[in-house]
């Protein structure tokens, strides 16, 4: 057998396959799309996430697996009872996150009334679906859910959930009202108290101290109100406190019977308060760090035995009903174990990265969404895989109901020249030159996620297969005289049991499996092989 009749049969024989495979790509994406597999694994892919190393448990029937658990065994001593609630926590969670507003808007649903029909269909046959598998609702009351979540907007609806950065707010608030009151107003107050009473005088500067604790007090009102960020409201203590100086300085001491040695003590005093801390504040980062809380202080509010937790709790008691509320959802929030031990990893690092005292909750949100990124890049590698077994399935079927036997197509296409023919013509016809590379084409998830220009490139085959090849059709079916020649074909067969056609099958199967894009790429190299190779007569 000459090279070209071998490149002939090698081409109708990928032609057909990529036939195939494109019926099998349209039955899997309408599989998809009434089952809403990408949907669901991504809401199971976030449980895991939120749930962590839970792959020990596949086999306990926990909720991950949907299977029904024996709550009277669960209640028994059992280690993997932990483990259990936190699958059950992160279920949870996760029902809630995708109640936050960010993630639900992600949901478009068709809108009228021929969509809201078939929406209507598909949801019945969803629910059809799981009471036949006995599976749950991954939704809950929803009937469907996005099928792609940004890392930004789950990170943020986590980080919103959680209330981080509320707490945030109130700890640097709360922490700066104890700093000014006990280590400025107070030690300022004391000072001006002692001069009064030296000199037997209690209105002494009394219009001064009051304008400096009115002045005080705002700024601490507009750090609670976020008018002032932490840096600039220290900054502005430091100002009052440079004022009040230079009131102390112009005020006539003496005339209040005070000598030269008291005032100068008084004022000494008052600007060893100013230089003491305004140089602790500009050469030391401690006072920073005191007064932010670093992000691990935030993570820490989620475990109620941290001492942040009970900082928060005093701070609830002091605060009333404002903080006490904000406490209250804390409290009632379901978080798993683990991911609370993973936000305390993903503050560490966020902290490392960032040299300033503190951090920032942002920098934490950077680290959420490279961490969902990295549990989304693993959990599209299983999807990849478990699309590839239901290609593998869908191939299979194909085969079988149209009896698409390899063994026999090859030897079709290898005593039919019309056959030859007719599907090298097509094969010609083919606008596939504009593709450069096979990277192009590697896509594994259907015919909807390919370039427009591959996409045109795909449906032309259905196109030529219909008007080229009207009068020679493709060597598959179930005609007489395809199973007359299957059956003569199986009186040579060398394996005894097995029947040719069923391993012409599996064989059919296995390479529909491959995909569209595959066998699309082949065909373009081999054509180009054949062009190349032929020889004007």
């Amino acid at each position: 057998m000459s090279l070209p009749i071998v490149l002939e049969i090698a081409i109708g024989l990928i032609f057909v396959y990529l036939t195939l495979s494109l019926v099998a790509s349209e039955i899997q994406e309408i599989l998809s799309a009434l089952l809403q597999w990408r949907a669901e694994h991504l809401k199971r892919s976030i449980e895991q996430l939120l749930a962590g190393d839970t792959q020990s448990l596949q086999s306990s029937q926990d909720p991950i697996t949907d299977k029904a658990v024996d709550k009277s065994a669960r209640n028994q001593a059992n280690p993997l009872d932990e483990k259990y609630e936190n699958l059950r926590a992160a279920k949870e969670l996760t029902d809630r996150l995708y109640d936050s507003p960010l993630i639900e808007d992600l949901n478009y649903e068709a809108q009228g009334g021929i969509s809201g029909f078939f929406r209507t269909i598909l949801h019945t046959i969803g629910k059809i679906y799981r009471l036949i598998t006995f599976s749950r609702n991954v939704f809950g009351n929803k009937t469907s859910g996005p099928s792609y979540i940004p890392a930004e907007a789950f990170a943020t609806s986590l980080i919103d959930r959680l209330k981080l950065e509320d707490f945030q707010r109130l700890l640097i608030h709360s922490r700066f009202s104890n700093f000014v009151r006990s280590e400025v107003q107070l030690p300022l107050h004391n000072t001006v108290n002692e001069l009064r009473a030296r000199l037997e005088n209690e209105e002494l500067m009394a219009a001064e101290t009051l304008y400096f604790d009115q002045s005080i007090d705002q700024i601490v009102a507009d750090l609670q109100a976020r008018h002032l960020v932490l840096e600039s409201a220290l900054a502005q203590v430091f100002s009052q406190i440079e004022a009040f100086e230079r009131m102390a300085e112009e005020a006539p001491l003496l005339e209040f019977g005070a000598d030269p040695s008291i005032a100068q003590s008084f004022l000494g005093r008052i600007r060893y308060l100013r230089t003491g801390l305004k140089g602790h504040a500009e050469h030391n980062e401690a006072l920073m760090a005191r007064l932010r809380p670093s992000l691990s202080d935030i993570t820490a509010l989620l475990d109620p035995n941290s001492p942040t937790y009970a900082e928060l709790v005093a701070l609830a008691q002091r605060e009333g009903e404002a903080v006490q509320g904000l406490l209250e959802k804390l409290q009632k929030e379901v978080i798993p174990p683990r991911l609370r031990d993973s936000l305390v990893t993903l503050a560490k690092r966020a902290e490392a990265q960032v040299q300033t005292a503190g951090s920032d909750i942002h920098q934490l949100q950077s680290e959420v969404e490279t961490w969902f990124n990295n549990g989304m890049e693993r959990a599209s590698g299983v999807y990849r895989r478990n699309v590839k077994g239901v290609g593998l399935l869908i191939g299979f079927a194909i085969a079988f109901t149209i009896n698409a036997d390899t063994f026999y197509m090859l030897q079709r296409l290898s005593t039919d020249q019309a056959i030859r023919s007719s599907i090298l013509q097509t094969a010609d016809q083919l606008e596939i030159q504009s593709i450069d590379s096979a990277e192009a084409l590697a896509r594994e998830t259907g015919i909807d996620d390919l370039s427009g220009t591959i996409e045109r490139d795909l449906r032309s085959v259905s196109t030529a297969v219909e008007n080229t090849l009207a009068r020679y059709p493709l060597p598959i079916g179930r005609t007489a005289d395809v199973l007359r020649a299957q059956e003569i074909a199986q009186k040579d067969w060398p394996i005894p049991l097995i029947p040719r056609r069923w391993i012409g099958w599996l064989i059919t199967g296995l390479a529909l499996s491959m995909g569209a894009s595959f066998w699309f790429d082949l065909l373009r190299k081999v054509v180009s092989v054949r062009s190349s190779g032929e020889k004007p007569s």
